[in-house]
This record gives C-alpha cells, sequence and structure tokens, in this order.
C-alpha cells in the first residue's frame, strides 16, 4: 500500500507468510523494494508484526510501539492510521468521541502540536480467547518542545488501549488515558 501526502508518500508493506522453515521468503524482495522507493525519495516501514498470522502477545506489543512510532513520524496522518472506522476515545473526565473522522477532529490539534511530543510506552499486553481483540496498558508522558520548558516534561499518566485484528494487522478500537496525580513538592 502506498499511502501520499503533501509532501511525501509512504509504502507500508505488510507480509504475512513464511515458508516451511520459518524464513519469510520476501525478505530480498523487501529489501530492494525499500531501496528503490527510498531512491525516488519515499519512505518505507514495513510491518512484519504477527507474520506468523497468530496473534501473540508480543504481536500486539510490537504493534503498540509502532503505533508511537508512526504519530512521532507522520503526525496525525500515522496517528490515525492505526484506528479503525467505527473507534473511541474516552476523554479523561469527559465525554467519548465516536468514530473515524471525530477522533481526527478531536485529536489534531494536541498530536499536531509542534511545541510538545506525546511519548508512550506499552507495559503490558493481552490478548483475548479466540485471537481478534486484544489490550495494551503503558505509560505516557509529554514533552515540551518549545521555550523555557524545552525538554521538560508536562505531564505523564497511564493509558488503556483495546485492540481489535483486522487480517494480520492490530487497529485501535478504543483508547483512553488518565493522568497520574502531580508529585508532592517537598
Amino acid at each position: 500500500m502506498v499511502a501520499v501526502s503533501a509532501d511525501r508518500c509512504y509504502l507500508i508493506v505488510v507480509w504475512t507468510s513464511t515458508n516451511k522453515t520459518g524464513v519469510c521468503p520476501m525478505n530480498r524482495s523487501l529489501a530492494i523494494l525499500a531501496l528503490a522507493t527510498q531512491a525516488s525519495g519515499c519512505a518505507v516501514a514495513a510491518n512484519t508484526a504477527g507474520s506468523s498470522g497468530v496473534a501473540t502477545e508480543s504481536s500486539l506489543m510490537q504493534a503498540d510501539h509502532d503505533f508511537a512510532d508512526a504519530t512521532h513520524a507522520r503526525g496525525i496522518d500515522g496517528w490515525m492510521s492505526f484506528y479503525t472506522r467505527d473507534a473511541i476515545r474516552i476523554q479523561y473526565r469527559g465525554n467519548m468521541v465516536k468514530g473515524f473522522d471525530a477522533i481526527r477532529k478531536f485529536d489534531t490539534a494536541y498530536i499536531s502540536d509542534t511545541t510538545n511530543v506525546l511519548n508512550w510506552e506499552p507495559t503490558d499486553a493481552h490478548v483475548f480467547r479466540g485471537g481478534d481483540i486484544g489490550s495494551t496498558t503503558g505509560r505516557y508522558w509529554a514533552v515540551s518542545r518549545a521555550g523555557a520548558n524545552a525538554g521538560k516534561e508536562t505531564g505523564r499518566g497511564r493509558y488503556v488501549t483495546m485492540w481489535r485484528r483486522d487480517g494480520a494487522r492490530w487497529l485501535v478500537i478504543m483508547d483512553t488515558g488518565y493522568p497520574e496525580p502531580p508529585t508532592p513538592a517537598r
């Protein structure tokens, strides 16, 4: 799949099959494709998490890491590339935001804010019976990129993300987070 933005194109490769020895036969072809794509000025991202087609906690943890990487690399477009059309975002002490377009509208200002960066790291994953639904939990922290607070943490907390398998790929169906209470001054 090739995604094109105003100033870049992205080739996203998802490979989910291996040969009888468990080795992906497409490694050389992917490398050649990646080099050719980069030579033409495009960025390449290969998603091979869960390439065996089996839903595992490690494939879910990798999906959450890939979600963060895509958001850092492509902003709101990377963020939204992991959401289903029917996803919901539960605001801390607020209402639910329902659906892809509403989530994009709600999150654009914060995710696109160049003065802050949102970071997160999953600490736990669980795949539910049947293998089509899973969850990750973890911690998040925001860091200022500008002014007197550049490089300083501006907030932190915990999050829960619910995922659904779409073919071999994990996609977000629900996301929420809550801030940690401020540390008391001593």
